[in-house]
């Protein structure tokens, strides 16, 4: 699968880091220091350089003395630093051994096991050093929340070199300011390079401004020996929020979720930040986003974020020339020969949404399903969508500018309530059709149950909570998997045509014994401007972008996805709870309504200043009496054969499967339905 390096253009502050008097020194610029037949012990000094302590026979012996001694204790061998008490490895190293540009992270020091971990050798390029095996030549090593271990050696490259904390002059840091989190990576350690910040999110409540050290973005040291000490200890005692762990909004958000944000709003981002260029892959794409996002359950900005970091706002080569925006294929190995190419970007975010992400990184079964959010080397597609093991928070970044450019509206109208996963689980957390009722089998009900939970901090969203006949609480959750009507995955996929489009009203439930909720309640949005001083670029609120906004969609003046015997009292509540006002409920003939929907009723609502009426569409009710029955059975089977003809809403309502076609399976579907299958 595909192992890229994402395109960092970054909308960020660079800042030149401070000259220091003292150089320190490389490890390849004391490769002649024979102090030592065998193993050295040596202290790193401030100043760059080296003095010599001891010599030892025997890497254990040496091991013990460095542990055992001053926090600035390294031991070296054959002139190379192989150990040392306190440091970071940096991996900035050149490495092309079996054309590869990124290193594999092992289980263990002897496994040969990754579990598909992996990380490029460019920037940024420092983890810090938890162990080092001398027998396997490997070192132990946590990055962007990944623990693993990663070899000297590939071939005749040498993978990372070992950098005692006294030469570190810029190892990477999280900044804390009155409004918001960055993240600042250097150009190395040394300090001799610019470094780049990336803004991340919205302040949080559990830090305090300033500088912080942290290796998986949740916990925060404010010392980077602390944080090695409790690494080691396999503990987050000694962090300043030891028992609130943070978690940016945007990076964990699940992709099964919709943006309040229209295609108008999209298209004023991308013209904006790219300053109106129409040679731009990503020009006008808005309404391809929001159309991917309705039909295939795929939420717009993620996937717009994801193109950008991708595509360099659609500039990249591969974008240019093959409308290619999320670097589908570009392997590391040859990336702009091996990747993908589209007729037109919408069919490049069509693909995308459908192929790659709802039947592939985003459903449960399919091997690269590790978590429905961007996540990190631990979790998300991150773990298995790019060798950048910031690529996560990279995509986040472009998701938090784009809500900040709009005020922050979609954080204070509809944000969601995110829950991960508490730990680890080998057998997984079962996903149920209830609370506590029956388990979400695969699609083909063999007892395989796919759909589990089982990576820690895997995310969902919560739509909200209910209790069991034994006072149990269950999580009521936006169901990653597309499953059908009756919460069973559906039998199609990603090659099935037409395309299946996602079911919205896909909710089930999950323990809350497993999960913690995450997500902060916000109480002063950061302004626009610096000053305070600036009004946010309005929102272009438009009917359909109100109506898209809840459970149902709009399509071409109709508003679908309501099920048999839905009230419209909760269609009204739903529409005005997201923005719509005036709302009149009519049946077909322009008669007020109340109870139960049917097709070809009418709904007039207004948004901002526009009025319109939409017309109703459920789902196998295509003679418009709010039923299913065999006249619906009969009227899709006259339709297919031509001997009867159903046009505009009661057209769309034979669409009983909601597969984007009037087949067979609609009305087979009715008649299992009347048979009480």
């Amino acid at each position: 699968m595909k192992k890229s390096i994402s395109l960092l253009f970054l909308i960020a502050l660079f800042l030149m880091l401070p000259s220091f008097s003292c150089k320190a020194m490389k490890p390849w610029e004391f490769s002649s220091r024979d102090e030592c037949d065998k193993f050295e012990l040596a202290l790193a000094k401030s100043d760059g350089g080296l003095e010599h302590k001891e010599c030892y026979d025997s890497y254990d012996s040496a091991l013990n003395a460095m542990n055992n001694g001053d926090d600035n204790s390294v031991i070296i061998e054959n002139g190379v630093i192989i150990n040392a008490k306190y440091a970071v490895v940096d991996y900035d190293v050149s490495y092309t051994y079996a054309n590869k540009a990124y290193i594999d992270v092992y289980n263990s020091s002897t496994s040969w096991d990754t579990e598909g971990h992996y990380i490029r050798t460019s920037q940024p390029d420092d983890a810090v050093v938890l162990d080092y095996s001398y027998s396997s030549n490997r070192i132990k090593i946590k990055v962007s929340g990944l623990v693993g271990w990663i070899s000297k050696t590939g071939g005749s490259a040498t993978l990372y070199d070992v950098v005692p904390l006294a030469w570190v002059k810029s190892p990477q840091y999280y900044k804390v300011t009155s409004d918001a989190i960055y993240h600042v990576f250097p150009g190395n350690v040394y300090g001799e390079k610019g470094n780049y910040v990336m803004s991340l999110d919205i302040k949080p409540s559990m830090l305090n401004e300033g500088n912080y050290y942290s290796y998986d973005g949740h916990y925060f040291y404010k010392d980077m020996k602390t944080l090695i000490n409790d690494y080691k200890n396999n503990t987050y005692a000694n962090s300043v929020n030891p028992t609130q762990p943070y978690y940016n909004y945007y990076q964990y958000l699940s992709y099964r979720t919709k943006t309040i944000y229209n295609a108008d709003n999209i298209n004023q981002f991308i013209d904006k930040r790219t300053g109106g260029n129409t040679s731009s892959k990503l020009y006008n794409t808005g309404e391809a986003f929001i159309n991917a996002q309705n039909d295939y359950g795929i939420n717009a900005l993620l996937m717009l974020s994801v193109g950008i970091n991708e595509s360099g706002w659609g500039t990249s080569n591969i974008s240019q020339s093959k409308n290619n925006l999320f670097g589908l294929n570009a392997v590391d190995s040859n990336p702009y020969l091996q990747s993908d190419a589209f007729n037109s970007p919408a069919d490049c975010i069509e693909t995308y949404a459908y192929v790659w992400l709802s039947y592939g990184f985003v459903q449960p079964g399919d091997w690269r399903f590790k978590g429905a959010n961007l996540g990190n080397k631990v979790e998300g597609l991150n773990l298995k969508y790019a060798s950048d093991p910031y690529w996560g928070e990279n995509a986040a970044h472009y998701y938090y500018e784009f809500d900040k450019t709009f005020d922050f509206q979609e954080r204070k109208q509809n944000e969601y309530t995110i829950a991960v996963l508490k730990d680890n689980y080998s057998e997984g957390v079962n996903v149920r059709k209830t609370p506590n009722g029956d388990i979400i089998d695969n699609e083909n009900g063999d007892g395989n149950r796919y759909y589990k939970y089982k990576i820690v901090d895997s995310a969902v969203v919560v739509l909200g909570e209910e209790k069991d006949n034994n006072g149990k609480i269950w999580y009521k959750i936006q169901s990653d998997p597309n499953l059908t009507d009756n919460l069973s995955y559906t039998k199609e996929d990603s090659k099935s045509t037409p395309k299946k489009k996602y079911n919205w009203n896909g909710h089930v439930y999950v323990s809350a014994d497993y999960f913690r909720k995450v997500t902060e309640t916000v109480t002063e949005y950061p302004s626009n401007d610096p000053n305070g001083n600036s009004s946010p670029t309005p929102i272009v609120a438009t009917i359909s972008s109100t109506v898209n906004k809840t459970d149902y969609s709009y399509e071409s003046g109709m508003i679908t996805g309501i099920k048999l015997d839905t009230n419209a009292d909760s269609v009204a509540d739903s529409l005005k709870n997201k923005g719509a006002k005036d709302i009149k409920v009519t049946d077909s003939d322009g008669n007020s309504k109340s109870g139960k929907l049917a097709t070809g009723d009418k709904i007039t609502l207004t948004v901002e200043d526009k009025t319109e009426t939409i017309i109703v569409v459920v789902a196998g009710d295509t003679d418009g009496d709010g039923a299913m029955s065999a006249v619906d059975y009969v009227n899709i089977k006259n339709h297919i054969m031509e001997t009867h003809s159903l046009n505009g809403a009661y057209l769309k309502a034979a669409d009983a499967d909601n597969d984007g076609s009037i087949s067979a399976m609609d009305y087979v579907k009715i008649k299992n339905y009347i048979m009480g299958g």
